[in-house]
């Protein structure tokens, strides 16, 4: 190593080499010099002197903690940990020296580790999975050792001062008075001690857990409760001075059985902040109490009472109170957008509030979720807010390909441009229009726009910076991509649709390892998701073709009662993906519509594909008629839907109709080429492939596979293999060699 005065030791167990491995190699990625010995078999003298020195000379040692190091009472790393300890013992008070990392559950007050690793601070990296915080942090702790204080006594080594971790017990209390009395005596002595934090949570880091609900009827009014709390989650986030975790993350946590310190570190945060809503006719009482995540100590608490108009005081005051205990600064500007006051009407707001928990929720009622906001805006036509959660709520029918239509598309137009005039520089505003440019435009450089104009205005924004990541894979900007949704990971930790979208990222470039680690997470944290269940079993299939994994998946495994219809839906999936056309057909006779957002038409086509696929001409000759009919009517009705066009083009190329068939092809590519969107683009491009190859245009659909199976979102070339709309080329030795090609199954970037 060129300096060795910086460099990281990183101590591990052999059963931890992969996780370690993660560990060093995320450290490596951030600049940072690592000493990772890779030796499977570890012994010799010199093997042994070299370990000595390096232990000797690093900067850090890093120690890995987990439930392999408990199982081994023995092992070349206690010897490694011994002489890290032993070398403390000549270090100065203050000067950072051990690193612990627990990459699992294994507790810190049951470690099987040498005590001095109990008086320095932990840090929990499941899997070995380091974050761009922990290695900022890690940096940090480099760079003070070069600045010990000339006063530093001599003493065991740990971390500075700051970081110290003085293993308070925790309260294990947090009752309401007990918080005021904290704070009082706090107060009354001149002092306002926030505590420590540890495992690289900075100080003014906070999640705000859901608010309990204490009105009377909660089924009518938990739609209030969860409107004020992302209301306060979003006020605190205008705060450039403090790390917010967003709300996707906190969510889980309601009615959670998980202690404060245990959700402190799975959020990464060192605060937390519980509270309740309880409204009463036109009252509502807003209670909150601030808790030390590792202390479990309240260190403020405040109680608002107000009428129903004033909520949105509330959510100010709250806010300035959170800011002052943890010593945030505000500026001018923060202090004017936390003051602002969307609307004046509780009516309307209530209408608001119920139309974007919808939205949130996934509803796909979207006539519903527009007439909610269509009441708040004719109760008051000033509201911004609202007329912008219209817009997106009318844009995404559209993006979704459910309802293309004109009128559609003109009422979303309309209540944008009516939000961007009443009030063009409120944040809530600003991130709806980058959804509706997203969602309903497909402008894709308009939307990073504003994103990127959200983050001047909400600095740690996930959804501005996963916003954007979403953008960069559409504009083919993939390595930018892959960095957004991991930082916006870091800032929404427990956020499903940024780890499936990363996890789906990742396969879909062909990281297929990276790919399994994310779709393990996801079904390891929802194991009753059968989606998350199901995505996990099929990626083998992705990777080298394999069906053993799912077919066996699916065979033990048994639906819990009202989820038969869903699980039949993906079991047809499944056997369509590994060309089990007749099987599909079967599950068809028993189901043959699943309400998963996509129209009947597009399902009608897939079955009448499965039914040519499987030789039944008669049966198929119908269908097809019965499908072209369907498709005419939605091309009348939704010109615009490449979809349609892509439908209407693979039947007529079937039925042996060349010249609408080489039309649809063409009006698809026009209506979105892969110039616009890199994501959707591709996927369109391989139907237009296939209808030129039923059209007998071979040589441009053989050209344009090869194409695809080199280009992101492409072609996969186990699907090629399996899906029959490829069946034209088949006879073409050409088809068969793209397909055994490995270069056409290595990463892409």
């Amino acid at each position: 190593m060129s300096e060795p005065a910086r460099a990281i030791f990183v101590s591990y167990a052999r059963e931890d080499t992969g996780v370690a491995g993660r560990l060093a190699g995320a450290l490596r990625e951030a600049g940072l010099e690592v000493w990772f010995d890779r030796s499977e078999l570890r012994g010799g003298d010199t093997w042994d002197h070299k370990i000595r020195r390096q232990i000797r000379e690093c900067a850090l040692f890093m120690p890995v903690i987990s439930a392999q190091t408990q199982q081994r009472s023995e092992g070349y790393f206690r010897r490694e940990w011994k002489l890290a300890v032993e070398r403390t013992h000549d270090m100065a008070r203050g000067v950072p020296f051990l690193v612990p990392v627990a990459v699992d559950d294994t507790r810190e007050d049951h470690a099987a580790v040498p005590d001095e690793f109990m008086h320095v601070q932990w840090t929990r990296l499941p899997g070995g999975e380091a974050t761009a915080e922990f290695a900022a942090q890690v940096r940090r702790l480099l760079e003070s050792r070069q600045t010990v204080p000339p006063h530093a006594r001599a003493g065991s080594g740990g971390t500075p001062p700051a970081l110290a971790d003085p293993r308070r017990p925790a309260s294990g209390v947090r009752r309401w008075v007990a918080g005021l009395v904290v704070v009082a005596l706090l107060t009354a002595a001149g002092v306002f001690w926030l505590g420590p934090h540890r495992g690289g949570m900075a100080d003014k880091s906070i999640a705000v857990l859901p608010f309990d609900n204490l009105s009377e009827n909660k089924a009518d009014s938990a739609f209030f409760a969860d409107g004020m709390h992302e209301d306060v989650i979003m006020h605190l986030a205008l705060l450039r001075d403090l790390h917010v975790i967003s709300r996707t993350s906190v969510m889980e946590y309601r009615n959670t059985t998980k202690n404060i310190r245990r959700i402190g570190e799975e959020l990464g945060v060192a605060w937390l902040l519980e509270g309740s809503v309880q409204r009463v006719g036109n009252k509502v009482r807003v209670i909150g109490q601030l808790i030390n995540a590792h202390t479990d100590v309240n260190a403020w608490a405040g109680s608002y009472d107000r009428d129903l108009t004033d909520v949105f005081g509330i959510q100010t005051e709250l806010s300035q109170a959170i800011a002052g205990a943890l010593a945030a600064k505000i500026s001018p500007e923060e202090r004017r957008l936390l003051e602002r006051r969307p609307t004046a009407n509780a009516a309307a707001y209530d209408f608001y509030l119920r139309a974007r928990a919808m939205y949130q929720d996934g509803s796909q009622e979207v006539d519903a979720m527009a007439q909610q906001l269509t009441d708040a805006v004719q109760l008051d036509p000033n509201f911004a807010q609202a007329w912008a959660q219209l817009a997106v709520v009318h844009a995404t029918a559209r993006f979704n390909g459910t309802d293309l239509a004109a009128a559609r598309q003109e009422k979303a137009r309309g209540a944008m441009e009516t939000a961007m005039r009443l009030a063009p520089d409120d944040p809530t505003v600003v991130e709806l229009q980058g959804d509706f440019f997203y969602y309903g435009a497909r402008d894709y450089g308009k939307a990073a726009g504003q994103y990127e104009r959200l983050l001047t205005l909400r600095p740690n924004s996930a959804a501005a910076i996963g916003s954007l990541g979403l953008i960069y894979r559409r504009q083919a900007r993939w390595p930018e991509a892959l960095a957004n949704l991991r930082r916006a990971l870091e800032l929404d930790p427990r956020n499903v649709r940024y780890r499936d979208t990363l996890a789906r990222h990742l396969r879909f470039v062909r990281h297929y390892d990276e790919a399994q680690t994310e779709f393990r997470r996801l079904a390891a944290d929802a194991p009753d998701n059968l989606a998350r269940q199901v995505d996990l079993a099929q990626l083998p299939f992705f990777a080298r073709g394999s069906t053993r994994e799912a077919d066996a998946w699916f065979a033990q495994w048994h639906p819990p009662p009202g989820g038969e219809a869903q699980a039949l839906y993906f079991r047809k999936q499944w056997l369509r993906l590994r060309g089990d056309y007749a099987g599909a057909i079967r599950l068809d006779e028993q189901q043959p519509y699943f309400e998963d957002g996509r129209p009947h038409w597009l399902q009608d086509a897939l079955t009448a594909r499965d039914y040519l696929a499987a030789g039944e001409a008669a049966v198929t000759r119908t269908r097809l008629e019965k499908v072209r009919a369907e498709l005419e009517t939605e091309r009348a009705r939704q010109a615009a839907n490449p979809i349609v066009w892509m439908a209407l083009g693979l039947v007529a190329g079937v039925q042996g109709d060349r010249a609408q068939a080489l039309g649809c092809a063409a009006k698809m590519r026009e209506l979105l080429p892969e110039s616009v969107d890199a994501v959707t683009g591709p996927d369109l491009s391989a139907f237009r492939a296939q209808i030129l190859a039923w059209a007998g245009e071979k040589e441009e659909a053989l050209a344009e596979l090869a194409r695809l199976l080199r280009t992101p979102y492409g072609q996969n070339v186990f699907m090629a293999r399996q899906d029959f709309l490829w069946q034209p080329l088949r006879a073409d030795p050409r088809f068969e060699a793209l397909l055994d090609d490995p270069r056409n199954n290595e990463p892409l970037f």
